[in-house]
C-alpha cells in the first residue's frame, strides 16, 4: 500500500496548565515540540491553584494527555491589603497541588511535572499595582515555592524550576532584563529562554508508543 494509507503515527499529548506566564511561553514550547507532540494549552488564564482544580477535567481529564506540565502560585499569593490574607492559604495551596496531583494520576495516565512560580520584583511590582487592593511580593513566592518543592518531593512529581532559571539565568541575561517592567511578566527574551526549557523537561518525558 502506498504511504498515504499508513495510520499517521499517533504524536503524545502534551498539556500545558498554568496562569499567564505559561500563557507567555506556550507558543514557544509548541515550536520546539512540533512534529514530537501535541500541545494543548487552554486559552484561558489557570489562575491559582484553586482554580486548576476546579478546571482539571476541562483542561486535563478529558484530553487524556501523555506529559501534565502546570504550575499555578503567582494568583495564590496575592495578598490583600485590608486583611493581610493571601489569596488561597498556604494550607490550602499544600492541599490543592496534593489534590490536583492526585486527580491527574488517578484519571489519566500521565506524566505528572510541576513548574515552580517565576521570581516577582518588588519595586515594579508596586509601582504597576498602585491603587489596587493587594500586593505580589517575591518573598510569598519563594514560600509557596518551598511548599510546592515539598509537595512535589513527597508525591515523587519532577520539577521544573523556572524560579532558579529566572533568578540566575545563564549570561547575558539577568533578572533584570527577563522580568518585565510590571515585575511580574516574562520579556521576550525570558519567553524564548523559559520555553526552551519547558520544552527540554517535557521532551524527556515523552513516549511514542504505537
Amino acid at each position: 500500500s502506498s504511504a498515504e494509507d499508513q495510520p499517521a503515527k499517533t504524536l503524545p499529548k502534551v498539556a500545558l496548565i498554568g496562569d499567564s506566564i505559561r500563557l507567555s511561553y506556550a507558543d514557544a514550547v509548541a515550536k520546539h515540540l512540533d512534529g514530537k507532540a501535541i500541545i494543548n494549552s487552554p486559552k484561558a488564564n489557570g489562575g491559582d491553584s484553586s482554580n486548576v482544580l476546579k478546571h482539571l477535567d476541562e483542561w486535563v481529564i478529558k484530553q487524556q494527555p501523555d506529559v501534565v506540565h502546570f504550575n499555578c502560585g503567582i494568583h495564590d499569593t496575592k495578598r490583600f491589603t485590608t486583611t493581610g490574607k493571601f489569596q488561597v492559604s498556604p494550607e490550602q495551596y499544600e492541599s490543592n497541588l496534593r489534590r490536583i496531583v492526585e486527580r491527574i494520576r488517578s484519571e489519566t495516565s500521565a506524566v505528572v511535572l510541576f513548574a515552580t512560580t517565576t521570581p516577582i520584583l518588588d519595586d515594579r511590582a508596586a509601582a504597576a499595582r498602585k491603587g489596587r487592593d493587594y500586593e505580589l511580593l517575591g518573598a510569598s513566592v519563594k514560600t509557596y515555592n518551598e511548599i510546592a518543592r515539598k509537595v512535589m518531593l513527597d508525591l515523587k512529581v519532577p520539577v521544573n524550576d523556572l524560579h532558579a532559571t529566572l533568578t540566575k539565568p545563564p549570561a547575558p541575561h539577568t533578572i533584570e532584563s527577563l522580568i518585565g517592567g510590571d515585575g511580574v511578566h516574562l520579556s521576550e527574551a525570558a519567553r524564548k529562554l523559559v520555553g526552551q526549557q519547558v520544552a527540554d523537561v517535557v521532551v524527556q518525558h515523552l513516549t511514542t508508543t504505537p
